[in-house]
């Protein structure tokens, strides 16, 4: 997960960041 993270923009990350602190 942490490759896939650092392989998307900064945008989807915050994304995704978003969603699991959610």
């Amino acid at each position: 997960m942490q490759t896939l993270v650092l392989c998307k923009p900064d945008a989807v990350r915050r994304n995704l960041i978003g969603e699991i602190i959610r």
